[in-house]
């Protein structure tokens, strides 16, 4: 017979493993979790259990099902801001800083504008990753070549193509960097809220209005969750759904994810300029998607 220790250890070891719980466990919870629901709801000694399968249900899955569609959103937007744009910001500040392309006529704002001309030079950064036994970097004949194509959204994926091995290499040697991976996840937060602000706006203004009716009617035993509604509550709650409102049409902005994405590129340029030593990327302060 088979040591209950040493079943109990690999079934400990199966569910300690990140992939085996997010990839394999989360999506079987999820398909299992309407009959699941169903069965408590039937069977009056399982009610009590409803808590924690909720509670199992966010651990398995809810929250990262959630950032999963976002992030996918998220990559459909962003695919046509980079042709929009003219490339990937990372693209556009390696160019920039080869001297490869200017300012003139890029439309990219004086925000953008000013962040490129602080890249820092493409020749130390060449030069490192060369040395580093890195991709090589494109040749200004190569370059030339993809930017004289007179398809905008073509041109931009071509040169993205060039550039990419090289972005790639420094983002996987940059994981280190905590300035880099603070400023990318800023800007995943920023693309991918971007992304979903026709969901978020949809979603405010119907809370206001639900919110406003409730205040209006003081919260009538016909709504099937209030009951009563403080007036001091609810004037509070409606001036911060307001305020929500502006934030998100003001702020939420494609120029706000624009600098933010330039903003990590010359991130990630810095963390490569000036390397400390032979063997090792320097970063500016101290970590590395594909912008």
């Amino acid at each position: 017979m088979a040591d209950d220790g040493s079943g109990l250890s690999a079934v400990e070891s199966l569910l300690g493993d990140r992939y085996t719980r997010e990839a394999r466990l989360a999506p079987a919870f999820l398909s299992l979790f309407p009959i699941l629901l169903v069965l408590m709801l039937s069977f009056q000694g399982l009610q009590s259990l409803i808590p924690a399968l909720l509670s199992l249900l966010c651990v398995f899955g809810v929250v990262r099902w959630i950032s999963h569609i976002a992030r996918g959103i998220g990559d459909k937007k962003e695919i046509k801001l980079f042709r929009k744009w003219g490339g990937k910001p990372t693209t556009t500040m390696l160019r920039f800083a080869s001297r490869r392309t200017d300012a003139n006529g890029m439309h990219l704002g004086d925000q953008v504008v000013h962040l490129l001309k602080e890249a820092p030079p493409a020749q130390s950064i060449e030069h490192l990753i060369t040395s580093h036994k890195g991709p090589h970097f494109p040749k200004a004949s190569d370059d030339k070549v993809a930017s004289e194509i007179h398809d905008k959204k073509r041109r931009a994926d071509q040169l993205d193509c060039l550039y990419e091995p090289v972005v790639a290499w420094m983002r996987e040697n940059s994981r280190d960097s905590v300035l880099v991976v603070e400023e990318e996840i800023s800007y995943g937060f920023q693309r991918n809220f971007f992304a979903l602000k026709l969901f978020a706006f949809i979603c405010v203004v119907a809370s206001l209005l639900v919110e406003a009716i409730a205040a209006h009617l003081r919260g009538q035993l016909a709504w099937p969750i209030i009951t009563h509604i403080d007036s001091s509550i609810a004037a509070a709650i409606l001036s911060a759904l307001v305020a929500y409102l502006i934030f998100l049409v003001f702020f939420v902005t494609e120029n706000s994810v624009k600098v933010q994405g330039f903003i990590y590129a010359r991130a990630l340029l810095d963390s490569f300029y000036g390397a400390a030593s032979p063997t090792q990327p320097a970063a500016k302060t101290g970590n590395g998607k594909s912008s």
